[in-house]
């Protein structure tokens, strides 16, 4: 039997998948044999580069399968080979990429930018007592 969603379940479904479109996500990739690089291309025009040698679930793969690199539908995973050799999720696979202390930062930048009635409701508070103390110089303490 089949179920119904409601009018208002499916245009919330359909907002959602608007923003995931929005959001920069791979739309292509592909294997450049005489760089012998893979090739990543996002929706919003970035294009990353990287040795497969350097990750450890590609570094065995033959040059035929790496040149069959397809992206999975919603553009966070990438297939290999025709008969799916091998797999592997792309933000993982960027994660390993970045040097951890810049990954650092910017998920810290990212999270301190999302804004929220109680992140706003807080600095509200704070302000009310008078905001955020000032900074006591420790060197002269």
């Amino acid at each position: 039997m089949a179920s119904k969603i409601s009018q208002d379940d499916y245009k919330q479904a359909l907002a959602r998948g608007r923003q995931a479109l929005a959001d920069p996500h791979v739309i292509s990739a592909r294997y450049i044999a005489h760089a012998r690089v893979l090739e990543l291309a996002y929706s919003n025009g970035l294009m990353l580069r990287f040795d497969p040698k350097e990750v450890p679930a590609l570094k065995d793969l033959p040059r035929n399968v790496l040149a069959q690199a397809y992206v999975t539908p919603g553009g966070d995973g990438l297939v290999f080979g025709e008969e799916d050799t091998a797999a592997i999720s792309i933000p993982g696979l960027v994660a390993r990429l970045i040097p951890v202390d810049i990954a650092r930062r910017t998920v810290a930048a990212a999270r301190g930018s999302v804004r929220s009635e109680n992140k706003a409701e807080a600095a509200r508070r704070n302000g009310a007592k008078g905001g955020r103390p000032a900074k006591t110089d420790l060197a002269a303490a």
